[in-house]
C-alpha cells in the first residue's frame, strides 16, 4: 500500500475549520446544545466540554484569526510534508486520523496543562498557609499551661486559635490573589487557540528534527518564539503573578496560560510522533501470530531474513502456477511424465 495522498490530510484539515465555521453560525439556533455555558470551565468541566470549547468561538475576529492560523500551520504540518522514495516514514503526517489526533491532543492538552497549573497555584497557598500558621504560633509558656488544661496535655488546643487567626490575616492580605485563583477556576474557557499554538508547538519541533519538513525560516522563528515569549509574560504561573499581572477580571480577555500549555502540548505530541518514525527499535518489531511452530514474538534481522526468503519462496511457487494456467499442454504433460517414472 502506497503512502497517504496529501488530499486527505487536506480534506480532514478543511473538515476541522468548518466544524469550527458551523458552530460559530449555528450557536444561538442551537443554544440548547450549543449555548457557552456548555463549555469548558475548571470547577465542573468534563471532556464534553473540552471537546465543544476547542471549536467554540463567539466573535468573528477570534474566529477569523484562528482558522487562518490553523489552515496555515496544517498545511505546512500534514498537507505539504515530503518523502523522500529513501524515506522509512509511511507517510503518517499525511493521515486524516493524525490530523484529527493531533487537533484534539493539543486542545485537550491545553486544558489539561491549566488544570495542573491550577493545582499548582492551590499548592501555593496550601503552602503559604502552612508558613503563616507556622510563625503565628504560640510558643509562650502560657500557652503549655492552656494546653494542659483545656487538652490534658494530649492537643494543642491554642493550636485551632492560631491557624483560625493565621488563616484569616493570610486571606484578607491576599485577597485579591485569592480573588484571581476563584475567577481562573470559575470562568469559561472558549476558541480553539489552544490548538493554534500546538501546532504552532508542533511546526517548531519538526522544523528542528522532522524529516519530512520543511525548515522554518528566520522572521518565522522570531514570530513564534516571541509570541509564546510574550504569552509566558502574561501567563499566572505563580502566586506572585497575580499580583504582578492585571487582574484577571481587568484582563484582556485571553487565555495566555492555555496558550502555553497548548503549545507545550503540541511539542510533546509532535516528539512523539517523531519518535515513533525514528526509533529502530519500533521498526524492527514484528509479530508473528501463530507463524512457525510456536509462533509468538520474533525480533531482529534473523526474523527479517526469514522473511526475505519465505517471499522469495512465495513468489517462485507463484511463478510455476501462473506457467502451468499459460501453457495447457505443458499442464497435462507432467502427470504423464510421472507415470513413466513409476512405470
Amino acid at each position: 500500500m502506497g503512502r497517504p495522498s496529501s488530499e486527505r490530510a487536506r480534506t480532514a484539515l478543511h473538515l476541522h475549520i468548518l466544524i469550527n465555521v458551523l458552530v460559530y453560525a449555528y450557536r444561538d439556533d442551537l443554544r440548547q446544545y450549543l449555548g457557552v455555558r456548555r463549555t469548558y470551565r475548571m470547577i465542573d468541566g468534563d471532556l464534553r466540554s473540552m471537546l465543544l470549547s476547542i471549536v467554540y468561538h463567539v466573535d468573528p475576529s477570534h474566529l477569523f484569526v484562528n482558522m487562518m492560523a490553523l489552515h496555515r500551520y496544517g498545511s505546512e504540518l500534514f498537507v505539504y510534508p515530503s518523502y523522500s522514495s529513501s524515506s522509512s516514514s509511511s507517510g503518517l503526517w499525511r493521515s486524516s486520523i493524525i490530523v484529527a489526533m493531533s487537533y484534539f491532543a493539543c486542545g485537550i492538552g491545553a486544558f489539561l496543562g491549566i488544570e495542573l497549573l491550577s493545582r499548582y497555584h492551590e499548592h501555593q497557598w496550601d503552602a503559604k498557609i502552612d508558613d503563616a500558621r507556622y510563625a503565628s504560633r504560640c510558643t509562650h509558656r502560657l500557652c503549655n499551661i492552656l494546653n494542659d488544661a483545656l487538652g490534658g496535655g494530649k492537643r494543642d488546643v491554642v493550636s485551632y486559635l492560631t491557624n483560625a487567626w493565621a488563616d484569616l490575616t493570610t486571606t484578607i492580605k491576599y485577597a485579591d490573589v485569592r480573588a484571581n485563583m476563584w475567577y481562573y477556576r470559575a470562568v469559561y474557557r472558549i476558541g480553539a487557540s489552544g490548538v493554534v499554538y500546538g501546532w504552532m508547538g508542533m511546526r517548531l519541533v519538526t522544523s528542528l528534527f522532522s524529516s519530512c519538513h520543511s525548515r522554518l525560516n528566520a522572521l518565522d522563528y522570531f514570530f513564534v518564539i516571541a509570541t509564546l515569549v510574550h504569552d509566558v509574560r502574561e501567563s499566572a504561573l505563580t502566586l506572585d503573578d497575580f499580583r504582578k499581572l492585571p487582574s484577571l477580571l481587568e484582563g484582556d480577555g485571553i487565555d495566555h496560560a492555555a496558550h502555553v500549555m497548548g503549545a507545550i502540548s503540541g511539542m510533546i505530541w509532535a516528539a512523539s510522533l517523531i519518535l515513533w518514525e525514528m526509533l529502530p527499535s519500533l521498526r524492527s518489531l514484528r509479530w508473528r501470530w501463530g507463524g512457525g511452530r510456536n509462533g509468538g514474538m520474533r525480533l531482529g534481522s534473523r526474523y527479517e531474513e526469514d522473511e526475505r526468503l519465505m517471499q522469495e519462496q512465495r513468489r517462485q511457487r507463484q511463478r510455476r502456477q501462473n506457467s502451468r494456467l499459460l501453457n495447457p499442454e505443458r499442464r497435462d504433460q507432467q502427470p504423464r511424465r510421472r507415470e513413466r517414472t513409476n512405470l
